[in-house]
């Protein structure tokens, strides 16, 4: 009997599950939020596996002991560069690694389509259970507008449905 191999989509998502292990997101396990992560990239279209399996990889660097080398020997450089354009540069505040590490996520299409579905999943998640982190992504998103906004119409749906989450746009005529 032959054993069936693993996707490539299936290993990122087995690896990040494992690479979590216990770490939480609020009262989830982790891997909650990467799930949700890949839903948005799913809904919006973005179903190649380089968009999924960097959705489940996006936070590795940063949460986990994994390498970029380590990461790029079993997924390729293209997914390896895509989780290390969204992972956040050092600095001593929020606000200085984010304008650290907005630069080198704008300057990768596919990871400013992941960092998207992620700030998707996250305020999403925040506005519905009332975390006061909403706040803070509302008074960055400007910021964060200005610093990832392309003027890619193939991202707009993306764009779109951050904008309603955000600030709650209903059937708004143009």
């Amino acid at each position: 009997m032959k054993k069936k191999r693993l996707t490539l989509v299936d290993e990122a998502r087995y690896l990040a599950i494992s690479l979590h292990g216990l770490q939480k997101y609020d009262e989830h396990p982790y891997y909650y939020h990467l799930e949700e992560v890949v839903e948005v990239l799913k809904d919006h279209g973005f179903t190649e596996d380089k968009y999924i399996c960097a959705g489940y990889l996006h936070d590795a660097f940063e949460d986990t002991a994994i390498s970029y080398n380590d990461l790029m020997k079993i997924f390729g450089k293209e997914i390896a560069d895509i989780v290390y354009d969204v992972t956040d540069e050092l600095g001593k505040n929020r606000k200085e690694r984010k304008e650290k590490t907005y630069p080198k996520i704008r300057a990768n299409k596919d990871a400013i389509i992941v960092k998207l579905a992620d700030r998707i999943a996250n305020v999403t998640n925040a506005k519905k259970t009332g975390n006061p982190i909403f706040e803070m992504y509302q008074k960055e998103y400007t910021e964060f507008r200005s610093a990832l906004d392309t003027n890619d119409y193939t991202l707009d749906s993306l764009w779109i449905e951050l904008d309603n989450i955000m600030f709650e746009f209903k059937n708004v005529p143009y």
